[in-house]
């Protein structure tokens, strides 16, 4: 009898437990004798779903919340509530860099200050004292920093330039973070120095949570490696002969900003065969292997029970 984890995800805003239900029993019904474990895996709902069992992990994934004002509310009342929040999402559409993010976390509106400044500094000073309660996070799924010129303020999420971008505005609100960052710890003999905050890898997510959340103190990192370590999935690989991995669109500039990744590396450690199942692909045999997938099944239509019913065929006969 063999053993099969199903895992992955079909988009962010996608619940991936029916996909990953019809693709276990579509494989049974073949392979009556393996058992298959299912695990979501991935950004946005999948993120979600994966976490549900961690009542001390407060998850907020703007893919369920798109206001960011709201979702810094939400942070301030989990961690008032004692649990270790995590704000989770990508390259958005629409960002203001971070700002309504702070101004819902701190408690304190910018209508009630003059100057944007005083605002800032004050809703800085609140929300450092707020987060000293705990530990707090965000996960990242893009890993594009907050500026420059690769940036989630300077492109849109299909990468083409933002035509309402401020440049002035980015430019102070630039400053103003960096006057704020924590130092970094000297190496001996050197100088304490400050990483600009808004260049850190994944700080542009969540609209600028992100950066907001590093320079309180909080931990920023991707999806997978979060995921990976809170749903012990290197334990849960080593008791399986084969992963399967949902991932829509099987394309290297997609893959390079997915979850597989972790995934595939995890499986590798195992030496396991990886199954990726999408949509639509366009890997080559070459490029199969630099992402560590062992095979590839597309279908246009997601008819999962019967992608399931094909992997089994393959793969565990």
């Amino acid at each position: 009898m063999g053993q099969v984890l199903i895992s992955g995800h079909w988009g962010g805003d996608i619940n991936p437990l029916p996909a990953l239900d019809l693709l276990a029993r579509g494989f049974q019904s073949f392979a009556p004798t393996w058992q298959a474990h299912r695990a979501p895996f991935g950004p946005g709902r999948a993120f979600v779903e994966a976490m549900r069992s961690h009542v001390d992990i407060a998850v907020l994934s703007t893919a369920e919340e798109a206001d960011l004002k709201v979702v810094g509310a939400r942070y301030r009342a989990a961690i008032l509530a004692g649990q270790s929040p995590v704000v989770e999402g990508g390259h958005l559409a629409h960002t203001d860099g971070g700002v309504a993010f702070l101004e819902g976390l701190s408690g304190l509106s910018r209508a009630d200050y003059s100057d944007f400044d005083h605002w800032f500094f004050s809703a800085i000073e609140q929300s450092r004292l707020l987060c000293r309660r705990g530990d707090f996070y965000a996960a990242f799924s893009s890993a594009r920093p907050l500026f420059g010129p690769s940036s989630t303020l300077a492109l849109n999420p299909d990468l083409t330039p933002r035509n309402d971008t401020d440049a002035d505005f980015n430019r102070q609100w630039m400053s103003l973070l960096h006057q704020v960052a924590q130092p970094h710890l000297p190496l001996q003999g050197q100088p304490a120095s400050v990483v600009e905050p808004g260049r850190i890898a994944g700080s542009g997510a969540s609209g600028g949570a992100a950066a907001v959340i590093s320079v309180l103190g909080g931990r920023l990192i991707s999806d997978g490696d979060f995921l990976a370590y809170h749903t012990n999935l290197h334990s849960r690989l080593a008791e399986v002969d084969l992963v399967i991995v949902l991932e829509p669109e099987l394309h290297s500039p997609v893959l390079a900003e997915s979850t597989l990744p972790t995934l595939s590396e995890a499986a590798a450690r195992l030496a396991l065969p990886v199954l990726a199942i999408g949509r639509s692909s366009s890997l080559s045999a070459h490029e199969r292997a630099e992402w560590g997938i062992h095979g590839v099944l597309t279908d246009e239509n997601e008819d999962f029970e019967t992608l399931g019913q094909r992997a089994a065929r393959t793969w565990a006969s």
